[in-house]
């Protein structure tokens, strides 16, 4: 697996934005791509994270991505970052399937709510 980090990360971001962390919300995931599922591999071992600017509608500022093709999905996501992309933005893009970039059109749990992250499948 490669790991691949773009942007900052949550704590630097929020401290050089305003000071403090309430400025940011974190959304991640565990996903389990399809290429895993042909040799066995086990599930929830790949993830992906995105640091939104709350007091700048949402605009990505960071993006954090652990799993296969980690420089295909980093490209994309870094154009997608300078150009200002919002949460929104992601939300509303129709994600190809199959593939690993399309854990970003559906991110819901934030970090704060605590909520389950892991994948049922593909």
């Amino acid at each position: 697996q490669n790991a691949i980090i773009n942007g900052t990360d949550g704590n630097n971001a929020a401290l050089s934005l305003t000071g403090s962390l309430l400025c940011l919300q974190v959304f991640h995931s565990l996903f389990w791509p399809l290429e895993f599922t042909v040799p066995n591999r086990d599930n929830n071992k790949c993830y992906a994270k995105i640091i939104c600017n709350k007091l700048d509608n949402d605009r990505v500022i960071g993006f954090h991505y652990l799993g296969p093709n980690a420089g295909e999905v980093t490209q994309g996501f870094g154009t997608a970052m300078k150009c200002g992309a919002t949460k929104e933005q992601l939300d509303n893009t129709i994600g190809i399937h199959p593939t690993c970039a399309e854990i970003f059109t559906t991110l819901e749990v934030t970090k704060s709510s605590g909520g389950e992250i892991t994948a049922a499948g593909c």
